[in-house]
């Protein structure tokens, strides 16, 4: 049994020692495999920059610089340490950057100096290097004594003197041809030298006149105006900006050295010269239908003072309110559709008037068009109704409704008169007077409708007691309109409208 297991036990032994053989075997061979592949070598660093040798900025309100850096290394820009109007973001890099984009920004040079600084760039074992030169302009020294503004050149010209101070080339320039410089430049090495400069005036058969003299040195540029006198024409500008809706009477100064004529862009206002510095103005009730502005203008009767004029300007309100369909147009005339009850009223009550209504070029009354002027909304406790009615192939209607404020007696009445669709069409005015009679005293009060079409003019008249009498506070919201019951596509443009108060 001993003999057995001494024989098994030598037998693991060897299989043992064999495996142990092997496995060193194995080993020895795949270092040998180790052994004959080289590692691969480490990349060398990398630097590149695309900045110019040089750049050069301005010495005021100077541009910025930017480049760029790339890099697989850390890197640094040095070299301006000392340079405080130098600023370098970012300046230097801790960590390799695949790309950077480098900004340069300078301070304003004060000083009468050209500066510089040189930038080094450099990065973390590279041996390339990159230098940038960056120059900054000298400041240029400019100062002008000039013409002062109340030293005008008379209307007969002639010449007067201002001094430039420069240290750098300078130049001169006049806005207008009738001054001229000599010198109009001049040259320095750094310097400050004083040059005399002579401006030349033309004689001004014209108006005051004014014209612009720049001076430039590098960056630095100084203007100054020269003033020449000459003949005078100035409208001067009322006291106020709006004249009243209803009209308004005024008058005007003028400061002119020749004779002069005046417009108005507005042909409804009537312009008077009482004298050759006064204008008088008569602005008259705006028959438009919406604001308007009024200009004045005035300019000399003789041609040899040029295309020289003085103007003014004022607004005037627009005297009526609209309901209904009605449109105003851009010339100020006022489109009413009869598809509503539509209607333009006066603002303010009257009493005793002739209203004149200027119709456009071009109607479109229809078959059921009825067209009205019309009078109520008086003062409470006192009724009036005063109608002039336009109704196709009806009538021509004048009537007058209301009671005698103290009689109570009724003054309806009314007069009728055919008309056709064609004669309407036609219609260039329609005017309504409604005006105190020839026996006013008595309290008549008399009516008066008519219009005119390719020159005919048809009218209707009605005399009968005053709704007005003894009624001092009465008035009434004189208004014209349309109607059309089966909204048949009706109509009218009206040009303008007069509302004239006539006395009692």
């Amino acid at each position: 049994m001993v003999v057995v297991n001494n024989l098994k036990e030598e037998s693991i032994m060897k299989t043992i020692f064999k495996t142990a053989i092997c496995l060193s075997v194995m080993l020895m061979a795949s270092s040998c495999v180790l052994d004959s592949i080289d590692s691969q070598p480490a990349a060398d660093p990398r630097l590149e920059c695309d900045a110019l040798e040089s750049y050069t900025v301005q010495a005021v309100k100077p541009q910025d610089v930017s480049f760029s850096i790339s890099a697989t290394t850390p890197w640094t820009i040095t070299g301006f340490e000392n340079a405080s109007w130098v600023t370098v973001t970012p300046a230097s890099s801790a960590v390799s950057s695949l790309a950077e984009d480098i900004r340069i920004v300078t301070a304003e040079n004060p000083d009468t100096e050209e500066r510089s600084v040189v930038l080094t760039v450099k990065g973390e074992n590279v041996s390339t290097t990159y230098s940038v030169k960056l120059t900054q302009s000298r400041r240029g020294k400019l100062v002008v004594t000039p013409i002062p503004a109340s030293d005008a050149f008379t209307a007969a010209g002639g010449s007067k003197s201002f001094t430039v101070q420069a240290n750098q080339e300078w130049e001169a320039s006049v806005a207008d041809s009738w001054l001229s410089l000599s010198p109009a430049s001049g040259s320095s090495n750094g310097e400050l030298k004083s040059f005399t400069v002579t401006a030349k005036a033309e004689a001004n058969s014209s108006l005051n006149r004014s014209t612009t003299v720049t001076v430039i040195a590098g960056d630095d540029k100084v203007e100054f105006t020269v003033n020449q006198l000459g003949q005078s024409l100035e409208i001067q500008q009322p006291g106020f900006a709006e004249v009243d809706r209803t009209g308004k009477e005024f008058e005007l100064n003028v400061n002119a050295s020749m004779d002069w004529k005046a417009e108005c862009n507005v042909p409804e206002v009537t312009l008077t010269k009482a004298s050759n510095s006064k204008l008088k103005v008569n602005v008259p009730w705006n028959n438009k239908f919406a604001p308007r502005t009024v200009k004045i203008t005035i300019k000399p009767t003789s041609s040899s003072y040029g295309d020289v004029s003085s103007s003014i300007e004022f607004t005037q309100d627009v005297n009526f309110e609209f309901s209904g369909h009605c449109e105003v147009l851009e010339d100020g005339s006022v489109k009413v559709y009869g598809d509503d009850a539509s209607r333009v009223k006066m603002k303010d009550r009257a009493r005793y008037i002739n209203m004149i209504i200027k119709m456009g070029d071009k109607s479109n009354f229809c078959d059921n068009a009825q067209m009205w002027v019309y009078a109520n909304d008086a003062v409470e406790g006192v009724e009036i109704e005063i109608q002039n009615q336009i109704q196709l192939g009806k009538r021509i209607r004048v009537r007058l409704n209301g009671h005698l404020p103290k009689s109570g007696e009724s003054c309806y009445d009314s007069k009728d008169y055919e008309i056709t669709k064609d004669e309407l069409n036609a219609m260039k005015e329609y005017r309504v007077d409604v005006v105190p009679g020839t026996n006013y005293t008595n309290g008549v009060q008399h009516l008066n409708f008519s219009f005119s079409y390719n020159g005919t003019l048809r009218s209707a008249v009605l005399d009968k007691p005053s709704v007005f009498a003894d009624t001092p506070d009465a008035g009434c919201h004189y208004w014209f309109g349309c109607y059309t019951a089966s909204n048949d596509g009706t109509w009218y443009v009206v040009k303008s409208c007069d509302v004239i108060p006539v006395a009692e």
